[in-house]
Order: C-alpha cells, then sequence, then structure tokens
C-alpha cells in the first residue's frame, strides 16, 4: 500500500511541475522528517514519520508571495507501549497553501492552510493481551484541514530550511471514538523539519554539473 501512496504523490509532482512556467523559476523539491501526535493519546505519544513532496513559489521575488506544496506525509501517534499498543498510522496526501513574508534577508516566516486528503491508515493496539490491527480507511475523516504557520531560512540560493507547525480543526473522530476514552476530541498536531531544493540544482547535481 505504501508504495501506491508514493506513486500517487510522484504522479501529482508531475502534473504539477508540468503546469510551472518553464523561465525563472522558483520550484523545487521538499523533503524532511514529521513528528506528530494526537489529542487525547498522551504528552509522549509522538509518532516520528517522513514527507515528501513538491513545491511552487509565486512572486518569491516580492517581500510578500505565494507558495503551494504537494505533499505524502505520514502522520499519527505511537505510546510506544509494545505490551498495551495504541498506535495510530495515518499516510496523507498534504496540498498546502501558504502566504511568505520576507522577514530579513535569508528569514521567511510563513502563514496558510492545508487541506489533506487521507489515503489510508492502521490503527493497532492491544485487547485481551493480544495486538489487533484495524484499517482506519472509512473510520475516520477523508479530509483533513490546517492551520499552518512557520519559519524558513536560505542558505544559499538552491537550499532551504524550514521548520513548521501544523494544527489540524478537523478531528478524526467524534467524541465517541475509538482512539481515547477521556472524552477528547482526537485532533491532529505535526511538527515539521525540512528542507527544500531547487530544481534547477538538482538538475545539475543529477548531470554532474556544479
Amino acid at each position: 500500500m505504501r508504495k501506491e501512496y508514493i506513486i500517487s504523490v510522484l504522479i501529482f509532482c508531475a502534473v504539477f511541475f508540468a503546469y510551472s512556467e518553464i523561465q525563472a523559476q522558483d520550484y523545487g523539491l521538499k523533503g524532511g522528517l514529521v513528528i506528530s501526535t494526537i489529542n487525547g493519546q498522551g504528552n509522549s505519544s509522538l509518532r516520528p514519520g517522513l514527507q515528501l513532496g513538491a513545491y511552487k513559489n509565486f512572486g518569491a521575488t516580492e517581500r510578500l508571495f505565494v507558495q503551494m506544496e504537494a505533499l505524502f506525509t505520514q502522520k499519527g501517534s505511537w505510546n510506544w507501549d509494545n505490551e498495551n499498543q495504541s498506535n495510530i498510522n495515518l499516510y496523507y496526501f498534504d496540498f498546502a497553501l501558504i502566504f511568505g513574508v520576507l522577514a530579513g534577508e535569508k528569514i521567511t516566516l510563513n502563514l496558510g492552510i492545508q487541506p489533506s486528503v487521507l489515503l489510508g491508515g492502521i490503527f493497532k493496539y492491544s485487547a485481551n493481551g493480544q495486538a489487533e490491527n484495524q484499517s482506519l480507511k472509512g473510520e475516520v475523516s477523508a479530509m483533513d484541514y490546517a492551520t499552518l504557520f512557520g519559519l524558513e531560512y536560505d542558505l544559499n540560493d538552491n537550499f532551504t530550511l524550514g521548520g513548521r507547525f501544523n494544527y489540524s480543526f478537523v478531528p478524526l473522530q467524534s467524541y465517541d471514538n475509538i482512539f481515547a476514552d477521556n472524552g477528547e476530541l482526537p485532533y491532529s498536531m505535526v511538527f515539521q523539519l525540512y528542507g527544500k531544493l531547487k530544481m534547477d540544482k538538482l538538475l545539475k547535481m543529477i548531470k554532474g554539473g556544479e
């Protein structure tokens, strides 16, 4: 299943680039580490994951510009208890719409919204001493919407490092959910650490250029 998710993202990225302008581009690849959790799972229930996709800036030479991203992201929550598991694994296709503000020569502040489509998920839990797996396809919201804010730093003209926090405002399920018995709505929270590489630089690296 994970192979299908990656193929879906790669196809979308190809379309994403096909509709971009050919000259004077500011677009490329984005990838990094994701740390996520879900309300009601405990303060230490953090799930590490990966994120991979593409970005495109519009008006990046201006002080205020728009950035779009198409991403495959692993999210969820792990309690790290092998004897009493409660691990939520979710796979999303994210499409972020971001407003960037240049706060300095190399620093950019980001604020935006991120709709996401659920590709699939598995809930691993313990019942009567036995490990159980439950598919979450059709069990949680098919769409997720999150606000985001973050900070990016340009190491040079081709490579950028960034950090971002996403907070969903659509719960995975209602108060009567399968993840927690404390009456909390299960919202996703995600922190990203990532890098962005411009496509021009990537192509030169592939061709063996500088």
